[in-house]
């Protein structure tokens, strides 16, 4: 009976150590490897292709080791946004995004980086840097590029007008 007991309890131990090994591990079962920039309107993440005139809005998005899954429960922060050309304005919004918007036909793709810290649900915090690249095209096709005006014929004065009528009676009288 006592060797039974001695494996029954090594067997107890041997669980209760696997229950929070596993317990520790589900902590880690989500991490973010890298991060990666979503646009809107784009169907492609770090590659942004726009017309003159269209702007796009990315966000930063925490990814796991696959690169396309987001980390669930993770917090981004500090996020930096460097590119710039002529053919495009860059503005980082107040939220941490950044608004793209094309101003002239790039002559190639343009590059650009961007930085952020990811805390992960165990408290992990690690910061990232990606490579994001942007085109700009020419002015996109159906949309208003400028405006112009119709003037109608000219009509003459209303003075004018009235004084040819004062004359007339004048002389008929």
């Amino acid at each position: 009976m006592g060797a039974n007991y001695e494996l029954e309890r090594e067997v107890r131990e041997t669980n209760r150590l696997l229950r929070k090994l596993i317990s520790i591990a589900r902590g880690f079962e989500h991490q973010t490897e890298s991060v990666g920039v979503r646009f809107t309107g784009a169907s492609t993440m770090n590659n942004l292709t726009l017309a003159v005139g269209q702007s796009s809005i990315g966000t930063i998005s925490p990814l796991e080791a696959d690169g396309l899954t987001t980390t669930p429960g993770a917090v981004v922060s500090a996020q930096s946004f460097s590119i710039s050309d002529p053919s495009l304005t860059s503005v980082t919004n107040s939220d941490g995004t950044v608004t793209i918007t094309g101003v002239t036909p790039s002559t190639a793709p343009v590059t650009g980086t961007v930085s952020a810290t990811v805390t992960d649900p165990d408290n992990t915090v690690n910061t990232f840097t990606q490579t994001i690249t942007v085109t700009v095209t020419g002015a996109p096709t159906g949309r208003t590029a400028s405006i112009g005006v119709d003037f109608s014929a000219p009509t003459p004065p209303a003075s004018s007008a009235k004084a040819k009528k004062n004359s007339s009676s004048t002389i008929d009288g």
